[in-house]
């Protein structure tokens, strides 16, 4: 798969892993008291409805990019950071930077506002935490900033919670860019 194409759903093994631990969250009670508020604000809403589409917006909360993450921790490297200095490199050079093996971590919190009409009912909390593993990259820069990777490997250890719940664990195997 190509390196900008990667998301943080393609680590989390891209299946619908919140409506499969649906169950695990109704048993929490800010899904309880979500539930039961609906109920008897809005008679006609079926729940399932809205479990559906707190599941679909999951899926776009983790539609981020893994170039986006990696490039902001790159960027803050030293032996990156210097040839993003366009005074000093310019704009006309492009270089080939390889770095050592080394790990970026990454915490996300997204969130889900959960309305009825105007009234704000609640705030579904997500914890996102990402080990990225890398071997062999080579960035490519110019013009001031990182344009690509052209060579690498990573292997990743990813979780997501929600409200606390852990809805998903996991090592990835070993992936090329």
């Amino acid at each position: 798969m190509k390196y900008e194409e990667i998301t943080i759903n393609h680590l989390l093994g891209e299946n619908n892993i919140f409506s499969e631990k649906f169950s695990a969250l109704e048993k929490n009670a800010k899904f309880d008291n979500l539930k039961q508020e609906i109920k008897r604000k809005e008679k006609i809403f079926q729940w399932q409805k809205i479990q559906d589409e707190i599941s679909e917006n999951c899926t776009k909360l983790l539609n981020v990019p893994l170039k986006t993450i990696l490039e902001k921790a790159w960027e803050k490297y030293e032996e990156v950071s210097q040839y993003l200095d366009m005074e000093k490199y310019g704009d006309e050079n492009t270089f080939l930077i390889p770095l050592v093996e080394h790990t970026v971590v990454s915490e996300h919190h997204p969130k889900i506002e959960v309305n009825l009409g105007e009234m704000h009912l609640a705030t579904i909390d997500f914890d996102v935490h990402l080990e990225l593993i890398l071997k062999g990259v080579v960035l490519k820069i110019g013009q001031g900033k990182i344009q690509g990777v052209n060579a690498g490997k990573c292997k990743s250890k990813a979780s997501l919670s929600c409200e606390e719940v852990l809805l998903f664990e996991d090592e990835s195997r070993e992936f090329e860019f």
